[in-house]
């Protein structure tokens, strides 16, 4: 019995020991301050190019704000970023339970570059606690942020909406436009409206074509003269003057109601370009050339007339 006893008394002995022990560590842990803790984020893992990135540094601890000694925090090292403003607050809130707790705030505003990935490199923290002087320090991850396509900044997208708007009804009323002035055209020339062509117009450019006043082959070109002529007589005045002799057209031209000079210009060109007809004899180029420049003479006012005779009647319209 005895030796039994002398066997399980170191046990007891050492279990009691340990059990001590773990008391005082238990007890050590729990009278230990908490230790500072440091939250970095920013508050959007996706930024449009014209807007800025910002990122939050926390730090908070139980108790006073005096209870540690922050040291000033450097600017983070950025890739594909600039800085474009910094601030930082204290304050002091009160937990659920009573105690209070610290919080030391640093916001930092940074400007993208380009669109694509840009980085915000760990910030380290240095601090030193004032009870013991004794100095700690904290360290964040690498943050990443995406850069996307800007965005339309406020009011930019009703001045587009405008813009647009604007051109839409400019394309719509040119279009209008066009397709007023084709059914007006068309109109037009359904009822006998569209632009006519004059006569003397018409033969003038049959003239300058045809017939060379300084050609050598004058006698072809006096044949076209006469024939280019009468044509125009004929349908200018209503009557056949390329069936009629040189007298019946002249006699036609006395009941016609043309000035005295133009008439007896007429006569003469008639009476010349018949005698050249039947006298077989060779032309001479200056008579061929008074002939010519005293019909085309002709043909150019009787244009001028008609064009001013239409122009007073679309101003009585």
């Amino acid at each position: 019995m005895m030796v039994k006893l002398r066997f399980w008394i170191p046990i007891f002995i050492a279990a009691f020991t340990s059990l001590l022990i773990s008391q005082d560590s238990t007890s050590s842990n729990l009278n230990q301050p908490e230790q500072i803790k440091l939250n970095t984020y920013v508050e959007a893992s996706k930024v449009p190019l014209n807007r800025s990135v910002i990122l939050h540094i926390e730090l908070s601890w139980p108790g006073q704000l005096n209870k540690y000694q922050i040291q000033p925090v450097s600017q983070p090292i950025l890739t594909n970023l600039l800085l474009d403003g910094s601030g930082s607050e204290n304050r002091l809130e009160t937990m659920p339970d009573g105690s209070l707790r610290s919080i030391k705030a640093i916001t930092y505003r940074f400007r993208p570059l380009e669109m694509g990935m840009a980085y915000i490199d760990g910030i380290v923290v240095k601090y030193i606690a004032r009870d013991s002087g004794q100095e700690e320090q904290l360290s964040s991850q690498r943050i990443m942020v995406e850069i996307e396509e800007p965005v339309p900044e406020p009011g930019e997208s009703g001045v587009k909406s405008y813009v647009y708007l604007a051109l839409l009804i400019i394309f719509f009323s040119i279009v209008f436009y066009f397709i007023i002035v084709f059914i007006r055209k068309r109109r037009q020339a359904q009822n006998g409206l569209a632009p006519r062509i004059l006569n003397s117009e018409r033969y003038l450019n049959i003239l300058s074509q045809e017939v060379d006043p300084r050609g050598t082959n004058l006698e072809e070109m006096t044949g076209k003269l006469s024939r280019i002529f009468r044509e125009y007589l004929g349908k200018e005045f209503d009557f056949p003057a390329r069936e009629q002799s040189t007298q019946e057209i002249i006699k036609q031209l006395k009941q016609l109601d043309l000035d005295e000079t133009d008439r007896q210009n007429l006569q003469q060109v008639m009476e010349k370009l018949d005698i050249i007809k039947f006298a077989g004899r060779n032309i001479d180029p200056n008579d061929f050339i008074n002939i010519y420049g005293a019909i085309e003479t002709f043909l150019i006012k009787r244009k001028q007339q008609q064009e001013l005779i239409q122009a007073e009647s679309k101003e009585e319209k």
